[in-house]
């Protein structure tokens, strides 16, 4: 069996359009309470957390693959430093926490179903991709900060071992 490529559209790659547009339709027909959709945007919200940072590092828009289970961004030939890297990790969820955030200040003015339902799934989407789980947020951010922590351990040894003469 042949791998399709995927549909493009600019940036945009779509794995297997069609089920996902099947499934998406399934999914949203049966979604009286609208919660889906409320969870579609917090996730959807998240990863233009991503690509807002990933913007503003690299001058370009990155390639982003949708499938079935979510969007992925392909960096490429992208050289991005543990620092870039972490920062673009948590982007997402901070991008969750700080919409939570402005949502528990709205809801303590009125609260609402929906608005209750979107401060829920922002802060569950936030929270669920901060799990040390690869390819979650919360592993790219673990793994940058060891390499961090690596680099400045190696960088700090290497000022113990220089020797200075005195003339």
């Amino acid at each position: 069996m042949h791998r399709r490529t995927p549909l493009r559209m600019g940036p945009l790659r779509f794995r297997d359009p069609v089920l996902l547009c099947g499934v998406l339709y399934g999914l949203l027909l049966f979604d009286a309470s609208g919660f889906l959709r409320t969870g579609l945007l917090a996730a959807f919200l998240h990863e233009w957390g991503h690509i807002l940072v990933y913007c503003a590092q690299q001058r370009r828009f990155p390639v982003i693959e949708v499938t079935l289970t979510g969007f992925c961004m392909r960096l490429g030939r992208a050289e991005l430093s543990p620092a870039q890297r972490f920062r673009l990790a948590a982007a997402g969820p901070a991008v969750n926490f700080a919409l939570a955030g402005v949502w528990a200040v709205l809801l303590s003015r009125q609260t609402t179903v929906r608005g209750s339902a979107f401060w829920a799934a922002n802060l569950l989407t936030g929270a669920f991709n901060l799990l040390p789980v690869p390819p979650l947020d919360g592993a790219q951010m673990l793994a940058s900060a060891a390499q961090l922590r690596a680099q400045k351990k190696s960088a700090r040894n290497d000022c113990k071992n220089l020797h200075f003469r005195v003339k």
